[in-house]
């Protein structure tokens, strides 16, 4: 049983190497990042973001949000569910088989 776990051990191994290797060579081919790799900088990102002072803390002092955008505290005051505007067809934009 111990021989069966170590080749189970090894087997993985071998699986996590050929696909380091392969992520690795597609990185430098295209210049993409791998999604471990993504997932990994988004992590240590948010860790260093909470040891500032958590999340809370910095949309309360009217710092720049977790998400990009400054707080925007007028904009929880009131909910918008459909905004109306008109839709005005352009008959000169319209090929020439469509136009009314």
């Amino acid at each position: 049983m111990a021989v069966l776990g170590l080749l189970f051990l090894l087997a993985l191994l071998g699986a996590l190497l050929v696909y380091i290797v392969w992520a690795t060579l597609r990185w430098l081919v295209t210049g993409r990042k791998p999604q471990v790799v993504l997932v990994w900088q988004q992590f240590r990102n948010m860790r260093q973001n909470f040891a500032q002072g958590g999340f809370r803390a910095g949309t309360a002092t009217g710092a720049q949000s977790p998400w990009g955008s400054p707080p925007n505290p007028a904009a929880d005051d009131q909910v918008v569910d459909v905004e109306v505007r008109e839709v005005v067809e352009d008959p000169a934009r319209l090929p020439e088989e469509r136009r009314p």
